[in-house]
């Protein structure tokens, strides 16, 4: 049992963690292509702006210039002067960024020569203006051809750039449609064997709960069957007394029928001789050896009784032994699982005293047997939590069983470990608590791999964050350019890829606040709130973005409470996002906000599909998502109602759901209200 319960844990550790270590890789190489690909579209952009930057300046220079041989003015050569040097710094920053294209070099390469042909030939009109020698119409039709060929030449490497960016957008757009979609397969592949590995685990623990219980009844059984083996050493005993004074007295009856035997040959041998005397003597005598002879008839079967009743003792007393030495077997099976089992066994009294120590509590904690037995469970429990062991024993107590515990433990050399703990009460045949069986499991690896899988989430959410912003950035600069497009195809592309962005950011958000919730970073700063004009705010918010559903407000006139009001927003904005997206087809959602009984009141009810009544109790939990066949193309990864409930939990609220399958659903949250 324990080999295949340890060949399931070691399965399911290593399909966990080769799929992480894939996700991780995948995604660190779709990262790094998406980010590669980001900059690339930075320096073509940088690259565009550059070219119409120099072609600016030397369109300002050549104005100057005209401008001086026209007038003489020596102002008009202030765009002259170090013209030459901010070109070539221009011109060396596009060879930088375009390194990796080499036809670009070629064109940078030519533009260079052109400015530097251009830039001698101003300094030489210059000069002859200065000297007042004459300027030839042949040398400012020079010029213009010369600026044409500059301005060809800064067109041409534009157009190729402007290639180059397209091609490197369509790159940045596919890498975008793949993340989403891998990420998401990813989460369902990694959610679907961690369900498996955890029922099979699950299953395996019960399995080992039933056979403590096992156990414990062969125990109970073990000590009746003592019990009433003695009962029946004592019935056997006194069987034997009896069956030892039944043979005395047959003895005595014996010795007495021989006698009577010999007294009734002598009273016959007289009566024969008074025979001839009286015939009623005769008859009297007979009579009396019948009467004798009955009484020795009732003796022999009183005899063959006791001897019937000795067998069957002896027959009962075979069969009790056969069951003892069976229950010893099963308790030694017993014992023999429990020593082999890879978790702490551990057995102690309702004083919180150890009174018994298997293998697999000495391979975690690291303590002896012979050392823990007979000391204190405190032993064990670090300084800050002993708190704890006064409570779990006041209900234990009381019969309540305690699964899946999960606090942290000291070993013998200061480490603190996370554990698991199962605790029962041991009870006796009359029901009483008379001890406390604990199985304590080591999750420290566990809880290792959950905080790297956390950091992975805050880093790729970080990571995804800088793009995004740009993407975003790049959408409303195109929309404030071609808002206005003719082509309606294009105003609604723009909104949709702000919608997507929008939604992409959203998801990044939960994820970012998710990590800084496990991590015990988020920071929740409270002030006096209007709760009802809070929901008020963001009806008004939704209302901008959805347009099928009516919205109503049932408020007080004023519910204050001490709340942080962007993190109460956020509640609230999740739970009217959520009645939209989950009730397509309904047209109304109802928010109240009332108080009652010291507390501030708010629920969200909509008309849409409803919630599975085996869904509700876990519809909070870290991402978990009610699946059926309305859900499937609704998008989310279940982290919203996660951090809502959190927030609620951390300004000491409540929430709950309350849903009828195919009429809606109502989510409820409490606060305090703020005191007067």
């Amino acid at each position: 049992m324990m080999n295949k319960f340890e060949r399931r844990l070691q399965l399911g550790y290593g399909f966990t963690l080769l799929i992480l270590v894939v996700v991780s890789l995948v995604s660190y190489l779709t990262l790094q292509s998406l980010v590669r690909s980001n900059r690339s579209v930075m320096r073509s952009t940088e690259v565009i702006q550059s070219l119409g930057e120099l072609l600016s300046l030397i369109k300002d220079t050549e104005n100057g210039q005209r401008e001086y041989l026209l007038t003489g003015k020596e102002e008009s050569l202030q765009s002259y002067n170090n013209a030459y040097l901010r070109a070539d710094k221009l011109i060396i920053l596009m060879q930088r960024l375009t390194a990796d294209n080499r036809t670009q070099q070629k064109n940078i390469a030519h533009i260079r020569f052109l400015l530097q042909q251009r830039i001698i030939n101003i300094e030489r009109l210059v000069n002859r203006k200065k000297q007042h020698a004459d300027i030839a119409i042949n040398d400012l039709d020079a010029g213009m051809v010369a600026m044409d060929a500059f301005r060809d030449a800064v067109r041409q490497a534009e157009v190729i750039e402007r290639k180059v960016l397209t091609l490197r957008l369509l790159q940045v757009d596919r890498y975008s449609a793949i993340v989403p979609v891998f990420i998401i397969l990813a989460a369902i592949l990694a959610a679907a064997v961690t369900a498996y590995s955890y029922r099979k685990v699950v299953f395996d623990i019960r399995e080992k709960e039933r056979m403590d219980r096992v156990v414990e009844a062969g125990g109970e059984e073990t000590q009746a069957l003592n019990e009433e083996l003695s009962a029946l050493n004592e019935e056997l005993a006194a069987s034997n007394e009896e069956l030892m004074a039944t043979n005395d007295e047959l003895v005595k009856a014996r010795k007495e029928l021989s006698e009577a035997n010999d007294s009734l040959e002598k009273k016959v041998s007289e009566r024969t001789q008074a025979l001839q005397e009286s015939e009623q003597e005769t008859q009297a005598l007979n009579e009396e050896l019948t009467a004798t002879n009955e009484e020795l008839a009732a003796t022999n079967e009183q005899l063959l009784a006791t001897n019937e009743e000795l067998a069957q003792s002896q027959q009962r007393l075979l069969e009790l032994v056969d069951e003892l030495r069976q229950a010893d077997e099963r308790n030694a099976k017993l014992v023999a699982i429990v020593e082999s089992s890879d978790d702490a066994i551990i057995g102690k009294n309702l004083d919180g005293v150890i009174t018994s120590w298997n293998r697999g509590a000495e391979q975690i904690f690291g303590y002896k047997e012979a050392y823990m037995v007979g000391r204190p469970i405190l032993t064990l429990i670090p300084v800050h939590l002993q708190h704890e062991e006064p409570v779990i024993l006041e209900r234990l107590r009381n019969g309540e069983k305690i699964d899946h515990y999960e606090t942290i433990r000291q070993t013998a050399d200061g480490r603190l470990i996370h554990v698991s703990l199962t605790i029962s009460p041991i009870h006796d045949k009359e029901g009483n608590v008379i001890g406390v069986s604990k199985i304590a499991r080591d999750i420290t690896e566990q809880k290792h791999i959950e905080q790297h899988k956390l950091d992975f989430i805050g880093m790729a959410s970080h990571e995804l964050k800088t793009p995004l912003t740009s993407l975003s950035a790049l959408i409303q600069v195109l929309s404030q350019k071609l808002g206005n497009s003719a082509d309606s195809f294009v105003s609604n592309a723009l909104d949709r890829a702000k919608h997507q962005t929008k939604k992409m950011s959203s998801l990044i958000n939960g994820f970012l606040s998710v990590s800084r919730l496990e991590s015990g970073k988020l920071e929740i700063v409270k002030e006096l709130v209007d709760l009802s004009k809070l929901a008020a705010e963001q009806l008004d918010e939704i209302r901008l973005t959805t347009s099928g559903h009516i919205f109503t407000l049932e408020s007080d006139t004023t519910v204050q409470v001490w709340a942080d009001r962007e993190k109460i927003g956020s509640v609230i904005s999740n739970l009217l996002s959520n009645a939209v997206k989950y009730s397509p087809k309904g047209k109304a959602i109802t928010v109240r906000c009332t108080s009652n009984d010291g507390n501030a009141l708010m629920s969200v009810q909509d008309e849409g599909m409803g919630i599975k009544p085996q869904d509700l109790p876990n519809i909070f939990d870290r991402y978990y998502r009610a699946e059926s066949e309305h859900t499937r193309h609704i998008s989310g990864f279940g982290v919203g109602l996660y951090l809502s409930s959190e927030i609620i939990r951390r300004h000491n609220g409540r929430i709950w759901a309350e849903s009828k399958k195919g009429i809606g659903s109502t989510f409820f949250f409490t606060l305090p209200l703020a005191q007067s």
